[in-house]
């Protein structure tokens, strides 16, 4: 089907999801995108690279599901969450139905949708971020993808399970409900990954870039029940993750990966709650929304003069727009990236 006159120009309209530059700024604190600060080092040892990799490599796989609980058949590893959202996006949506999500959440979710020229539907969060159940089913009924984002990105919090369950039990079988858990561990919530059996439509979105701390390989992965499962193979592209990203990514999933996984969670969590209460003790501090992500969303008095402050020190933060532009999300650094943070902020006037 190709693409009318019409579509390119909305394409063409598109404002692209951006993050400052990596690795320009020599004194660059990078608190913009939720990346895990402390990083491991890795090894590779295949040499040769003439050969096309395994499409969906069977190690990695079975790693994978050893660590979330699921089967192989219900794992599709793709680069990074983000494609796979993209992935199921083009598998079950064209022209002629529809996504929906809540926003404030991860804009990616509309991105992706324009690109393929679905449809847009939005149901927005509660006052309190959560998920405003009545409305979400009532725009469900036109909708074929329903998104929900638990940690939420950009507001931090974990939607209510009584909420997700609803979602889940009340939309038509044929919508696929994902649910997006990228931050699942920084909180202490069970993934919905041991409940596949309970519903057939989910789906659900994980990552090795935030907790594990390898955004570097862009690696993640799709869990979802055998038959939805294939039914994204049949979109993915032939030979999607290079050996590089394979070989890294099962260092990751090792015990010893794991491991440093918990630590590093651990420790970004304490990080953060020492930069929460120092923070809160700062006049041009309004509101710290609470969080169960390794990131916080802050309103601020002067939310846009406070960024481009924070930008002329080499710190990058989130700024936000719509019904949030009066706030910054604000990443978890390491301690001493935190301590600095509060001490420009603790300077500005």
């Amino acid at each position: 089907m190709s693409m009318t006159d019409k579509e390119k120009r909305s394409i063409q309209n598109l404002v692209p999801y951006t993050v400052a530059p990596r690795d320009q700024d020599q004194q660059a604190i990078y608190l913009d995108a939720n990346e895990n600060p402390y990083p491991r080092e890795y090894r590779l040892s295949n040499k040769y690279f003439n050969r096309y990799p395994e499409p969906q490599p069977k190690v990695l796989l079975e790693s994978y599901a050893q660590y979330a609980g699921v089967q192989p058949k219900n794992l599709l590893v793709s680069l990074g969450g983000d494609e796979a959202i993209k992935l199921i996006i083009e598998a079950f949506c064209n022209d002629e139905n529809a996504i929906l999500f809540s926003p404030p959440t991860f804009g990616m979710y509309a991105i992706d949708s324009y690109v393929v020229g679905s449809k847009v539907l939005e149901a927005p969060l509660t006052a309190d971020f959560q998920v405003d159940v009545p409305a979400f089913l009532s725009a469900a009924q036109n909708a074929k993808v329903v998104f929900i984002c638990s940690p939420n990105n950009p507001t931090g919090n974990l939607m209510n399970i009584s909420d997700i369950e609803a979602v889940l039990n009340g939309v038509s079988e044929q919508t696929i409900v994902v649910l997006d858990e990228a931050y699942i561990e920084f909180s202490d919530r069970e993934s919905f990954a041991t409940r596949l059996a309970e519903f057939p439509n989910l789906a659900i979105i994980r990552t090795l870039s935030k907790a594990f701390g390898v955004a570097g390989i862009r690696c993640g992965f799709t869990i979802a029940n055998a038959d939805l499962i294939q039914s994204l193979q049949k979109v993915i592209a032939p030979y999607p993750m290079p050996m590089p990203v394979v070989e890294i990514a099962e260092q990751t999933l090792s015990q010893e990966g794991i491991e440093y996984m918990r630590t590093a969670v651990k420790q970004i969590n304490q990080n953060k709650a020492a930069f929460i209460a120092a923070l809160s003790s700062l006049s041009l501090v309004k509101k710290i929304y609470p969080s169960d992500a390794n990131f916080i969303l802050v309103e601020m008095i002067d939310a846009e003069k406070i960024y481009e402050h924070l930008k002329s020190e080499h710190i990058y933060v989130k700024k936000q727009s719509g019904q949030l532009s009066n706030c910054l999300r604000i990443s978890i650094g390491t301690e001493q990236e935190m301590r600095r943070v509060i001490q420009v902020l603790s300077q500005y006037n």
